[in-house]
């Protein structure tokens, strides 16, 4: 299931930034006291009480500032409320209620979407009598936070997670079924490469609208596994996003990958490959994700008998996950070898689905610590007692042993390296966790 997207929007300087960058843990948007700072769109992953959402801060909103700055900034709130789920509207007490606050507030009702009032530095209960006046706005009772000290944050978060929509119901008739992805940079030829899939196979099911408004969840049987291909808007570089319904596509491809149990990432052969191509593999990566490589426009660039073999070795050099990780090379022009990049998506997701049997790890671990034992760290030492396998999709082995936050990153892509060897698991992440004896 997608998950949910949610919007900070307010004037500036009312400390959206900073609300952001306290939601996500991270410090990623530039906070200053200076108005209009955060201009582009900032995205991140907020994990709350084991549910998560995408959390995206926008500029601040200017309703009656002139300029071509201000119209993009009011823009990025539209279109902010267009792809977001739930709306945040964020209000300064310290200052009161403004002009732009009425204006945005009367904007985020026309919506129809959700919206939480929250008015931000109240850094005690002595204060919060100055967030009465923000009832005015039409939209509830207004929360008081101090983003800054993280004062009511907790209560924020429960109540945006209780404002979140329903699962929709099509959803739970996608059990069984293999979610795919196609991403990558544009014009890499992705939506090329789907509709070559679907005008040759006739065993298409249904079309069922995704829940990202740009695309198209087609379903077909291949090998007699039902697929779920889910076509993605174009991944690109923040940096050359001028449109913001482009820059909303990002979003919409991470919604994409919350969806699918593998991606096949498209590499444009004729650009080359870029560290734009490994950021969205190590995004893949981060969340679980089984990856297929397909070179696209193979046809389009001038080979010799060791072409293929200079870019595997390329590739896997500039991102190490690529040793272990499908990669072909085809040509959605003249439809070779797009089925091959299908099957070799349904072979990840059997790898990424598999359970290894608690006493062949055992005895792995046995082989594996007696090669190299644990080191021994702060004059204690490590002994690992046994490892299970606890989750699939990806595979999570969790290690028990005397002193888990011990235990070195070193050691711990070791173990990594000797599951791959002796268990394969080739295109899908393994993760290891390490807990008390």
């Amino acid at each position: 299931m997608a998950k949910p997207t949610v919007a900070i929007l307010g004037r500036p300087n009312v400390g959206k930034s900073t609300l952001f960058n306290r939601l996500i843990g991270k410090r990623k948007a530039i906070v200053q006291e200076t108005p209009g700072v955060t201009r582009d769109r900032i995205y991140g992953l907020v994990d709350w009480t084991g549910r998560q959402f995408h959390l995206i801060d926008t500029g601040g909103y200017m309703a009656f500032a002139e300029g071509a700055i201000e119209e993009t900034v009011r823009k990025q709130a539209q279109i902010a409320g267009d792809e977001a789920d739930v709306l945040i509207l964020l209000v300064d007490s310290q200052t009161g209620l403004l002009p732009d606050d009425y204006a945005l507030s009367q904007w985020v009702r026309a919506t129809g979407k959700p919206a939480v009032l929250v008015a931000n530095k109240i850094d005690d209960a002595v204060h919060e009598s100055r967030a009465a006046e923000f009832y005015e706005l039409g939209l509830g009772p207004p929360h008081p936070i101090s983003a800054a000290s993280g004062r009511g944050v907790g209560d924020l978060l429960d109540e945006v997670l209780g404002r979140f929509p329903a699962r929709p119901e099509h959803e739970t008739d996608e059990s069984g079924s293999m979610g795919l992805a196609i991403i990558g940079v544009p014009n890499s030829g992705k939506s090329s490469f789907l509709n070559a899939i679907l005008k040759e196979e006739k065993a298409i099911v249904t079309d069922i609208p995704g829940t990202t408004r740009d695309s198209i969840d087609s379903y077909l049987n291949y090998m007699g596994q039902r697929v779920r291909l889910i076509d993605t808007a174009g991944l690109r570089r923040k940096a050359r996003i001028s449109d913001d319904i482009e820059y909303y596509s990002t979003v919409r491809t991470l919604r994409a990958i919350d969806e699918c149990h593998v991606a096949i990432v498209m590499i444009d052969a004729v650009r080359g490959f870029h560290m734009q191509d490994v950021q969205i593999m190590s995004l893949l990566e981060d969340r679980g994700k089984g990856l297929v490589v397909a070179v696209n426009k193979w046809d389009a660039i001038e080979k010799d008998g060791d072409t293929a073999g200079r870019w595997v070795k390329q590739m896997q050099h500039d991102y190490k996950t690529l040793l272990h990780a499908p990669i072909l090379f085809i040509s959605v022009h003249h439809n070779r070898r797009l089925w091959k990049a299908v099957g070799a998506a349904l072979e990840v997701y059997a790898e990424s689905s598999r359970q290894i049997p608690t006493a062949q790890l055992n005895k792995f671990l046995e082989e594996a610590t007696g090669y190299l034992p644990p080191p021994a760290v702060k004059g204690k030492r490590i002994q690992i007692k046994y490892v299970t396998q606890v989750h699939r999709q990806p595979p999570l082995f969790a290690f028990f042993c005397n002193h888990p936050r011990l235990v070195p990153v070193s050691y711990q892509r070791y173990l990594q390296n000797r599951l791959r060897e002796r268990f394969g698991f080739d295109g899908v992440p393994i993760k290891v966790s390490f807990r008390k004896k």
